[in-house]
């Protein structure tokens, strides 16, 4: 079978999907950007591609857009069984989609996430156009469903894939005892105390002001890791400093198998976004057996987190929700239930899945 994937940019969880489908298919790839946003260097660290890559030459626009004809050259030239549009929002996306939806070209449309937003009249009747022109949609979630519904999307064209970034093999196998918790901190020269940890981005919407504010009232022995990089670590430092918090620290981007590694030692997650198409930290947390302390605003951990069980699904305006979620976990084992839902959401089954999908999908 003859595939043409068509994304922004070569995120390392889309590598490993491609690089598990190409045994099996005939599959090229075509990629927007080389990097996207705000996206640290090591984001970008895997560079083994199995499949066939076309990086289109045309013009980066800001942090995500991208302009170029190059793709629809391509299309002209070369006939695919299956073409899956992973985006709609870029102008490269748009003028194909556009060129396809006029030859009368079937595509599958592919989401990672989504959130929906008041549009203006002409953007949701553009993006109507183009969604609910595709013949076949993969969701992520029944959470993401509603998204594609409201633009045109009929439920019986979705189709949901399990979403992962980890490899069974990731999956912790056994929790960690206290006292080498202890020992662990220590050698990084964190005090004793329960640990936390929020990864990501440093930019607005990932709302890190909004835990800070929280752990202004924490217990000093409570320890918060603000682990990323991006444009408001200053604004962090700036809070921090000026509330003498001696508890928070500000870490690095990581790579990958480091992140994994801080996680197994922690206590939790907390991830208070404001917006969050999807969010894979969350089963990345879940397979180091820590639990997961989410706003509603983030779509994994709708799809992912079960309260009381693997985590907790708060408000961001209910602090004293927030509070207790993390006094709770700090008291709780939940290591067998995160590790269990992480086992339902790994890269392999994401694999066999697509392939069990491509086989049967009629266009």
């Amino acid at each position: 079978m003859k595939i043409l994937f068509v994304f922004a940019h070569p995120a390392p969880y889309k590598i490993d999907l491609f690089n598990g489908l190409a045994p099996h298919i005939d599959l090229t790839v075509v990629f927007e950007r080389h990097s996207s946003g705000f996206r640290h260097p090591y984001f970008y660290e895997r560079t083994n591609y199995n499949f066939r890559t076309i990086f289109l030459r045309g013009i980066s626009i800001g942090a995500e857009n991208h302009l170029s004809f190059e793709l629809i050259r391509h299309l002209k030239n070369n006939a695919y069984d299956l073409i899956v549009m992973n985006g709609y929002s870029s102008f490269t996306e748009i003028l194909t989609i556009k060129y396809l939806q006029r030859k009368k070209r079937p595509y599958v449309l592919y989401v990672n996430g989504g959130v929906i937003h008041e549009d203006p009249r002409w953007r949701l009747n553009l993006k109507t156009k183009l969604v609910s022109g595709a013949t076949h949609y993969f969701s992520p979630s029944t959470h993401v469903d509603s998204y594609l519904r409201h633009y045109g999307a009929q439920q019986e064209q979705i189709i949901h894939y399990p979403y992962a970034t980890i490899y069974d093999g990731d999956i912790a196998a056994e929790k960690i005892s206290l006292k080498q918790k202890h020992s662990f901190w220590k050698s990084l020269n964190i005090p004793d105390g329960p640990v936390f940890i929020s990864a990501g981005q440093f930019i607005d919407r990932k709302n890190n002001i909004g835990i800070l504010k929280i752990w202004c009232d924490r217990p000093q022995d409570n320890q918060l890791l603000l682990i990323g990089s991006g444009p408001d670590e200053l604004k962090y430092q700036h809070f921090i400093t000026e509330h003498k918090m001696k508890n928070v620290h500000i870490i690095p981007y990581q790579k990958r198998h480091n992140l994994l590694n801080l996680m197994r030692y922690a206590t939790g997650f907390i991830i208070l976004s404001k917006e969050d198409i999807y969010g894979h930290v969350i089963n990345e947390s879940l397979s180091q057996g820590l639990p997961v302390i989410s706003s509603r605003h983030v779509m994994a951990a709708l799809h992912l987190i079960k309260n009381a069980e693997n985590g907790f699904l708060v408000d961001l305006e209910d602090t004293d929700a927030i509070n207790n979620a993390i006094t709770t976990l700090i008291k709780k084992d939940l290591f067998a239930n995160c590790t269990a839902t992480s086992r339902g959401n790994t890269i392999e089954k994401m694999v066999d899945h697509h392939l069990q999908t491509f086989a049967n999908i009629k266009l």
